[in-house]
């Protein structure tokens, strides 16, 4: 601080000069004093204002580090959705057959659908053929299976009896011509020895292509127009799973003749 006279330096507050002894107002003191105290406490304001911008650029530069590292992570592990990604995605449905058993006569067709995009494939070519649209040709009597593959491996099986086409019926050539629709009657069996009512069992299990081991059934069989045996039937075989191969009038007609032997 400075005397307004003299200019020699004075002690701060001092109300005179201890110099020349001017007196030295004590209004300019305080004035000096408060004005010294304002530009502290404006320099004071001008930091605390750059705190604060530097405080919130900080916090805004925190924010989109943030989201920009979330949209880097959510891409990264979001799934790509190429058309082959997106079919390798799917999960394919249960495949179904709208037939699982076809019954046809030679030179008939029938077609079978599937459910899902299918290749067939048949497993004796001798007896039927398929084309891809799934209809099937039966070429010869016989018994085979057709199998129906998806694009995802599923499978299928249907199962194809080829019969030969129906001829008028000679009657004379079964011991029972009927006895696969019509329930066999007390009168029907009379005058029938053993050996016919052997034959007469025998004759239905000939109407589902069995093979019989015996020779002489098997060239009684054999001899008759109707008659195509099939490889793998035997009578054995069929007796497992009677209900597959004989219809409700033809079991009830085998234990008929078998209680009366």
């Amino acid at each position: 601080m400075l005397c307004p006279k003299c200019h020699n330096r004075i002690v701060k507050g001092s109300s005179f000069c201890h110099i020349c002894g001017e007196p030295i107002p004590q209004q300019k003191v305080e004035k000096t004093i408060l004005s010294r105290v304002k530009q502290k406490e404006e320099i004071k304001k001008e930091k605390s204002k750059k705190r604060k911008y530097v405080a919130i650029i900080f916090f805004l530069l925190i924010v989109i580090a943030v989201m920009v590292g979330i949209y880097l992570f959510l891409n990264m592990n979001e799934p790509s959705y190429s058309s082959d990604n997106i079919v390798s995605q799917q999960v394919e449905k249960a495949l179904h057959i709208d037939k699982d058993k076809v019954t046809l006569e030679i030179g008939e067709s029938t077609t079978i659908k599937a459910n899902l995009k299918c290749t067939y494939t048949v497993q004796d070519a001798s007896i039927c053929k398929i084309n891809q649209e799934g209809t099937i040709t039966a070429l010869a009597a016989g018994k085979t299976k057709i199998f129906c593959i998806s694009e995802s491996g599923k499978k299928e099986t249907v199962k194809v009896t080829v019969n030969k086409k129906e001829e008028t019926i000679d009657e004379e050539d079964f011991v029972f011509p009927h006895s696969d629709t019509e329930l066999l009657t007390e009168e029907d069996l009379q005058g029938k020895d053993q050996q016919q009512l052997q034959m007469g069992i025998n004759e239905i299990y000939a109407r589902h292509h069995c093979t019989f081991k015996t020779e002489e059934v098997k060239n009684y069989f054999e001899a008759k127009k109707w008659y195509s045996g099939d490889e793998n039937l035997t009578s054995d075989s069929m007796n497992e799973h009677m209900s597959e191969y004989f219809n409700e009038v033809e079991l009830k007609n085998i234990s008929f003749i078998q209680a009366h032997r």
